[in-house]
């Protein structure tokens, strides 16, 4: 930091007011008069420190930007070496990621509002600030600052995201005119964004396609429902129809209105026509059945054509799970946005109360951040590091963890652990992530407090013993003919509805509240044990409320069993 910093500055160790935040001020002015006003100003006591470096001329404030490190610039547009808003354009430029404030002689609107367009935080009219009015709007200008950053680095995100998946991705609003489309789409238009914005489906596609179109588009706006369907889809300036995978949601604004439609969608010609194509050769297998049985050969080549058509099915439904996987991120994002657009502009409205709106915008960066984690969990997981280790250990250590949140459930553990239990192979902190996030969906459905059970056991197959209600689901599990080891997570919470039990591993499905949950957890845990050569079962307690996990494990090798095995005696 520059050492030429004024009298007035507040020291970082002046008694009581050492504990504020220390706000480094940039003061460019050439009026000695108004430089040491406004530094007076400023010592006075608030809910900040502030250090000021004045500088009385341009070349002056661009040397000190270049030497020290600052949170924000007071900026006076009449200088000796520069004037008007190429002053403010100058040290924007040197300064692109700093907060300024314009402050100067002339009560002129124009001017401000000039000023603001060009990216200044704030005009302040000098002789028409007091002290608290300055101190405060320089803290807000710092807050807004950082509060644009975010949202400008989250929009070029999600713009990126948009705009290299493999999907149509469109918008638009309550009258059907587009307000959006990414990459592919515009290319699959032939027309520039600036050529569709505005434009309803009657501009681009035959007249019965575009009144199909908008009236599942009113449909979506009418009900607040997502629409899903295979349609026909004939693209502009083609004879060729194709099928494609069409979902639209509705888009909401703060309050829950709906202000218009997102859609998403992709070819998926392939699987249609391999379906038309499985349907035909099982309609010539019926057809011509006691030829078949008399030529082994026509019915070989008859099942092989089968089987590569399933195949071909296969295929193009996993590229459907990328599709909807892409369609919840997008929502997600989207709502994630949009709260953080709203938390800038209740800063830019209202003079008071910030810091309730940063912690609302902090606590969406939070949700997006935790999202996206889970998403690259669910992609890219990583190498094993796999190893020896006792599974009821590596329990204690979680338990141990999550103990504030046992407590604050108000539930009572109860262990029912094989002493016994050899060592598991396993990746200790992967398999860590796994049981916190089992534990804590236990937690959380038991809002009033209950029972939570953990057991854990060795299954060796050719025993046939069985020992508890689950062995028949367990059993069907596994699969190897080898030993394996046994957890169960048992609550006596809420359970899971029948019809989403189906669901619960599919990415962004979730029976939490909105705020609760990202929907990636258990699918994020399904994938570690499967990278473990593992298993895990969900289902809903017999003879009772709650759920069970089951999770399987294999064990460790027996020549690797006496390296680490702190779960025998």
């Amino acid at each position: 930091m520059n050492k030429d910093t004024s009298i007035f500055s507040k020291s970082a160790s002046s008694g009581p007011v050492s504990g504020l935040p220390l706000i480094h001020v940039l003061l460019i002015e050439d009026n000695p008069a108004d430089a040491l006003l406004i530094q007076a100003m400023l010592a006075e006591p608030s809910s900040a420190r502030f250090e000021v470096t004045p500088a009385a001329t341009l070349g002056k404030g661009l040397e000190s930007l270049a030497r020290g490190t600052f949170d924000v610039v007071l900026l006076d547009l009449s200088l000796p070496d520069s004037f008007g808003l190429e002053t403010f354009d100058i040290v924007r430029a040197q300064a692109a990621t700093m907060p300024i404030l314009v402050m100067s002689g002339l009560d002129d609107e124009n001017a401000a509002v000039s000023a603001v367009h060009s990216g200044a935080q704030d005009y302040l009219v000098k002789g028409s600030v007091d002290s608290h009015l300055l101190a405060r709007s320089l803290r807000y200008a710092i807050e807004r600052k950082k509060a644009e950053e975010a949202l400008r680095h989250s929009e070029a995100f999600y713009q990126s995201l948009v705009d290299n998946v493999p999907q149509f991705i469109l918008r638009k609003d309550l009258q059907g005119r587009f307000t959006f489309g990414n990459q592919k789409f515009l290319a699959e238009l032939g027309r520039p964004i600036e050529e569709i914005v505005g434009k309803t489906d009657f501009d681009f596609f035959p007249p019965e396609l575009a009144e199909k179109y908008q009236l599942d588009d009113r449909n979506v706006m009418e009900t607040g429902e997502v629409f899903e369907t295979v349609e026909e889809h004939e693209p502009p300036g083609s004879d060729r129809k194709r099928y494609v995978q069409v979902i639209k949601t509705p888009i909401r604004d703060r309050d829950k209105k709906v202000i218009g439609i997102q859609g998403i969608f992709w070819d998926v010609t392939e699987r249609k026509l391999a379906e038309e194509k499985v349907k035909q050769a099982n309609s010539d297998l019926a057809q011509s059945r006691e030829e078949v049985l008399k030529t082994l050969g026509d019915l070989r080549q008859k099942h092989d054509e089968v089987k590569e058509a399933q195949g071909h099915i296969i295929q193009m439904e996993r590229t459907q799970m990328v599709g909807r996987l892409a369609a919840g991120f997008a929502r997600e994002m989207k709502g994630t946005l949009d709260a953080m657009r709203a938390g800038l502009d209740q800063i830019r409205s209202l003079p008071s109360a910030p810091a309730v709106v940063a912690k609302e915008m902090s606590e969406a960066l939070r949700r997006a951040d935790t999202i996206l984690n889970g998403l690259l969990d669910f992609a890219a997981p990583g190498k094993l590091q796999l190893a020896p280790a006792g599974l009821n250990e590596i329990l204690g250590e979680v338990l141990q963890f999550l103990d504030h949140d046992v407590k604050q459930a108000a539930c009572e553990v109860v262990r029912e652990l094989d002493p016994n239990l050899p060592p598991a192979l396993v990746d200790r902190n992967r398999i860590k992530q796994v049981l916190i996030n089992l534990l804590n969906n236990a937690l959380q459905a038991m809002p009033d407090g209950g029972t939570l059970t953990l057991r854990t056991r060795l299954h060796e197959p050719h025993r046939g013993e069985v020992e508890s209600d689950n062995d028949r689901r367990v059993t069907g599990l596994l699969r190897r003919n080898e030993p394996a080891l046994i957890l169960e997570i048992e609550d006596t919470g809420t359970g899971i509805p029948p019809e989403k039990l189906g669901r619960i591993f599919d990415p962004f499905f979730t029976v939490k509240p909105a705020a609760k949950g990202t929907g990636l957890g258990l699918t994020v845990t399904k994938k570690i044990i499967e990278m473990h050569g593992g298993n895990i079962a969900i289902q809903n307690r017999r003879g009772g409320s709650g759920v069970c996990a089951t999770v399987i494990l294999k064990a460790a090798p027996h020549g690797n069993a006496n390296k680490a095995n702190p779960d025998r005696g």
